[in-house]
């Protein structure tokens, strides 16, 4: 192995360390900490080209990430803005840019390019404060998501045109070759994604093999990049082409999962891998016009954000808000300058000066946001910008769109998962769920279940279940590591969310609940009728109505209840075989033991559950508490005429 590349490594991670401590306890942006380190080593570091290789996979990942994330349903609620907004936006920007580049002397080509380099935002950054703020279902965050979906799109076509500005021609005998190479492109494109693909994740899936999905994903991006770069299309086109294969799958958010860790690596080494490429003497030299143009070009992006609220008639305080999240250069701004500088387009002096005004506006934007009142107050006090703090009239695309919110999230849909999903849509309370079994995801799919394909211990399968908006999660299926692993993340990103666990062995209880669980249901003991009235608790729902529903449950859907499914066939058959089966009762008001026909029915009393303490010592002089509730076994048949014998 290169001991100098591992040298190199070695100190840009440790000084990347000691920066990022430094700017966590300062509470500055990461990002900007990022960039430092790489201007720090800049001097230090002779070869960076094997740095700069490796940073570029980020790019790479990013755009496989962003067609992953990028859907027909998605665009199409934010079609108008994304399109509209859009051409609006890049237009408006590139025109002024171009004018100011023209102003400073470049020749119109160059000029162009400019405008086109100040266009695009930083979907990293942008969207990483969107997710901080809780922007990202409000208007002003949809409206920006569509118009950086509009920049991550329009990037790939300039990236295709840049030759052509450096002065290349287009052959027209090959216009022929390279339109059979699109036709034959978007072919592969259709047959992969249509089929190819999903069967592919599909049989990966089911095998639970997290290495063989991993490594299936991995080809699939990388593979697929690098097929496209044979036929003439850029890395980038190929890595967005790859994640939209994958994007209209089930898999895509498992998927995204994966490979998010790869992306935020490979993205911090983009990062430094910039400010590695700051010249500082020519940093310091220039620092004046780096300032001036560094505002210049922060009033520009602002301006022809602003304009396109406008025309878009949202409220003065919307458009304001996008206007300052978009007045950044964003991370593909520095790909295109690269490719630039091999046509002619810019200078190596004026790239030195560019990288410093870009680091500058993606550092500043985390600030401005902050401002961001401010901004809008000054704003109110001209006229035409006299802001209605209420919104009282939203665009009609904007009705009805909230997402889903203090909703139940089902972890696994087995027996239990699926009389939840009957019991919670009885009283019309919202669920979310999630299962590892791609069998099962299209089974409920079909049926209209809201589910989606992923482990919930994946904090991006948690966020695409919008746990930040959740009341309850109902952990029903996962391994025992798996289970911690899934109370950790959903506490983590959810601090107030109602943790249910229903665990396999008593001796995991105290240990569950340590690792933040609310409740815990013991397999031996639990079924899913004393979940359901635990979750119905929590919603505070009228106690007769539970009781009509449970009885529902029982008398009409036991055998549904108890049935074992195709995909727990295999639980079905580790369990002995026998007719006394485990049930349990609610009890409404203090009663004593004689007041409930058990003997009569020859059935035995197990234990019984109070509050967080489970009682088993229970005698003929046994006391009940309300809402205790009471374990015991006996014959179905015996079982169901003590229900029918006792008034709840």
């Amino acid at each position: 192995m290169d001991i100098a590349l591992l040298q190199n490594m070695s100190a840009i991670l440790i000084t990347a360390v000691i920066v990022l401590l430094i700017f966590n306890k300062l509470k500055l942006p990461a990002m900007i900490g990022l960039f430092i380190t790489g201007i720090v080593l800049g001097h230090a570091i002779n070869n960076t080209a094997i740095i700069s290789t490796l940073s570029e996979l980020g790019v790479v990942f990013l755009l496989f990430i962003i067609g992953l994330e990028f859907s027909v349903e998605k665009f199409s609620a934010i079609k108008r803005y994304a399109l509209i907004g859009g051409i609006l936006q890049v237009s408006i920007t590139t025109v002024l840019t171009t004018l100011l580049g023209l102003a400073l002397g470049f020749n119109l080509p160059s000029s162009i390019f400019l405008g086109f380099l100040v266009s695009f935002s930083s979907t990293a950054i942008v969207m990483k404060i969107m997710q901080q703020k809780h922007l990202t279902h409000s208007m002003q965050g949809r409206v920006t998501l569509g118009i950086l979906i509009f920049q991550d799109i329009a990037v790939i076509v300039v990236i295709l045109i840049t030759p052509l500005l450096g002065g290349s021609k287009i052959e027209l005998h090959t216009i022929p070759t390279l339109i059979a190479t699109f036709i034959g492109l978007a072919i592969l494109i259709f047959v992969g994604a249509k089929w190819f693909i999903p069967l592919a994740l599909r049989d990966a899936a089911k095998t639970k093999n997290r290495d063989l999905f991993l490594l299936l994903t991995l080809f699939i991006c990388m593979g697929t990049t690098f097929a496209t770069s044979l036929i003439g299309i850029g890395p980038e086109l190929g890595a967005f082409i790859a994640g939209l294969l994958i994007s209209n799958t089930e898999y895509s958010h498992q998927t995204l999962g994966y490979i998010q860790p790869f992306e935020d690596v490979f993205m911090s080494l983009f990062f430094i891998s910039i400010g590695l490429m700051v010249n500082l003497h020519l940093f310091l030299y220039n620092i004046w016009i780096i300032l001036i143009l560094t505002a210049i070009i922060l009033i520009i992006n602002f301006t022809a954000t602003l304009i396109t609220g406008m025309v878009l008639k949202l409220p003065s305080k919307v458009s304001i808000t996008i206007a300052i999240l978009l007045s950044q250069i964003g991370e593909f701004s520095f790909v295109l300058a690269s490719e630039g500088m091999k046509y002619g387009l810019m200078t190596q002096r004026f790239f030195s000066v560019f990288l410093g005004v870009s680091i500058l506006t993606m550092s500043l934007t985390p600030f401005l946001q902050k401002m961001t009142p401010k901004i809008v107050k000054q704003f109110g006090k001209v006229n035409y910008f006299q802001v209605d703090d209420e919104l009282k009239t939203l665009p009609e695309e904007f009705e009805d769109t909230q997402p889903i919110k203090d909703h139940v999230i089902l972890v696994g849909l087995g027996r239990v998962g699926k009389q939840m999903t009957k019991a919670c849509n009885q009283f019309n309370v919202p669920i979310l769920a999630v299962d590892m079994n791609p069998i099962v995801v299209e089974k409920q799919q079909a049926l209209g279940v809201p589910i989606i394909y992923g482990n919930a211990s994946n904090e991006s399968v948690l966020k695409e279940l919008q746990v930040t908006r959740a009341q309850c999660i109902v952990i029903s299926a996962s391994t025992y590591e798996g289970t911690l692993k899934t109370i950790d993340t959903a506490r983590r990103l959810n601090p107030d969310i109602h943790i249910i666990v229903r665990t396999k062995y008593l001796k995991n209880i105290e240990e569950v609940i340590d690792a933040g669980a609310d409740e815990v249901i013991p397999k031996e003991f639990e079924t899913s009728i004393l979940m359901f009235t635990r979750i119905m608790d929590y919603y505070q729902k009228d106690m007769d109505e539970i009781a009509d529903a449970v009885n529902n449950l029982r008398s009409d859907n036991y055998d549904a209840l108890r049935s074992v499914s195709s995909e727990d066939i295999s639980a079905y058959l580790s369990n002995s075989f026998t007719d006394i089966e485990l049930d349990s009762v609610r009890v409404y008001n203090d009663a004593h033991i004689s007041d409930f026909p058990f003997e009569k029915h020859d059935l035995t009393i197990t234990s019984v559950i109070r509050e967080n303490n489970t009682i088993t010592n229970i005698k003929n002089s046994f006391l009940f508490l309300e809402d205790d509730i009471i374990l015991f076994t006996g014959q179905r048949n015996d079982i169901n005429k003590f229900f029918e014998d006792i008034e709840f």
